[in-house]
């Protein structure tokens, strides 16, 4: 018989099927435990998303993290025995993993990590980026095309500006949002680059309280695209738009 908690996972980050998806949110509304895995992740994000400072990301980082997810298991069979030695600071990960959270959402909480990081070092990038521009830097560094973004909907008072940067032989597009509507839980505002009908992401971004917003997308090499369109999505994780679109070209 199918185990439905073992859906979870998938739920989250909307890899389910429309009818799979239905079976799992019966599921949800009788499932204590599944209630309790989903709130934990979700106020684990949330509590990433304001109080994580920003800071210099390791090249191990995403390797550490992922170790510490895989090692549980070793790391659970010899704690007793080390107990009354001093903890490492992956010991003391570990014990407040195994403490607050499942195998799964342990897994999920890691993953979750490594994006808000990535996020930060994207961001920090484009600070350097926007920095090196405001001082004319020697650097030589072209804007070689400005977009104008126009909000719509619920988003109609929003606006934007997209530049993009020509550095050397690298392409970056840098987009800098205002009056932005304020994001709930999961939520996230994805770009998309249209070309000939198709959708490539260029990344995701949480505007300040302020409705402020920036980031940066390195272009890959030859491409190009027609328009920059912004949706509201329901999580991160989209590789195609599921939500509303909010900003254009």
């Amino acid at each position: 018989m199918e185990n439905k908690c073992d859906n979870l996972s998938l739920f989250i980050i909307n890899e389910l099927t429309n009818q799979d998806k239905k079976q799992f949110e019966d599921h949800l509304l009788k499932c204590a435990k599944c209630q309790q895995e989903l709130k934990s992740i979700q106020e684990t994000w949330q509590m990433l998303s304001y109080d994580v400072e920003e800071t210099e990301v390791p090249e191990s980082l995403k390797s550490q993290v992922m170790d510490f997810v895989f090692e549980e298991n070793k790391f659970l069979k010899h704690e007793e025995k080390k107990e009354a030695e001093p903890m490492s600071f992956k010991e003391r990960i570990l014990s407040v993993a195994k403490k607050h959270f499942s195998p799964i959402s342990t897994a999920v909480t890691a993953i979750l990590i490594i994006c808000l990081i990535g996020f930060y070092w994207n961001s920090l990038h484009l600070k350097d980026t926007i920095k090196a521009l405001e001082n004319n830097a020697a650097d030589p560094t072209q804007i070689v095309t400005t977009y104008s973004l126009t909000g719509e909907s619920f988003a109609a008072s929003a606006t934007g500006s997209a530049y993009l940067l020509q550095e050397g032989t690298e392409t970056n597009l840098v987009i800098a949002l205002n009056n932005m509507p304020i994001t709930k839980g999961n939520e996230v505002y994805q770009v998309w680059l249209l070309k000939n009908g198709n959708r490539q992401s260029a990344g995701t971004l949480i505007p300040d309280q302020n409705g402020s917003g920036l980031i940066t997308y390195r272009l890959p090499p030859e491409y190009s695209f027609e328009d920059i369109g912004i949706t509201l999505e329901p999580n991160p994780f989209n590789t195609q738009p599921q939500g509303q679109k909010v900003l254009g070209t």
